[in-house]
Parts: structure tokens; C-alpha cells; sequence
């Protein structure tokens, strides 16, 4: 499943979370299969210190490992997505 994940942060915690973001690419090297695997960059979205990112998952936890390094610097809002022509199909098939 891929999700659209949305984070963000104060500004006093700016240190913390570049710290925390060099921490966690450290994890995935060592074991990917436990973390949710990005399929985009990150981007930083200039509304404030915010921004997305895009991941494909297999299991939860491999969102909510991530979620719980951050904590409680960096805050999460996660988003199934679905490509619309899949959504099209699906819709096609009611009854």
C-alpha cells in the first residue's frame, strides 16, 4: 500500500530533527525490511517547517516504527493513497 506522509516540526526543534532524520536513514541501512520504503524525495513545502514525503508499506508497523523515532519532535499525518485509474475500476465494478 503507498501513503502520502505528511510531517512536521517546531522551529526549536529544528537540530533535533535533522539529528533524528541522519538516525533514521542509519536504521533502514541496517534493516530496511523493518521500515516503510520511500518511493519519492522528501520535500519540504514552504508553509512553515512542513513537508511530505511518499511510501509504499507492507505492514503498519513499518509506518509506525517511524513515527516513534521522531516522537516527540516531529509530528505525522499518514494517508493511504490509491492511483485513480485503480479507484476508476473499483468504481466500474459496483453493483
Amino acid at each position: 500500500m503507498k501513503y502520502i506522509v505528511f510531517w512536521e516540526y517546531e522551529p526549536k526543534d529544528l537540530e533535533k530533527a535533522i539529528e533524528k532524520l541522519k538516525e533514521f536513514r542509519e536504521k533502514i541501512k541496517k534493516n530496511p525490511g523493518q521500515y516503510a520504503k520511500s518511493i519519492s524525495p522528501n520535500y519540504t513545502m514552504g508553509i512553515g517547517f512542513q513537508g511530505f514525503q511518499l511510501f509504499e508499506a507492507e505492514k503498519p508497523e513499518q509506518l509506525a516504527r517511524m513515527v516513534l523515532h521522531y516522537r516527540p519532535e516531529v509530528t505525522f499525518e499518514i494517508v493511504h493513497i490509491t492511483e485513480t485509474k485503480t479507484m476508476l475500476t473499483l468504481y466500474e465494478k459496483l453493483e
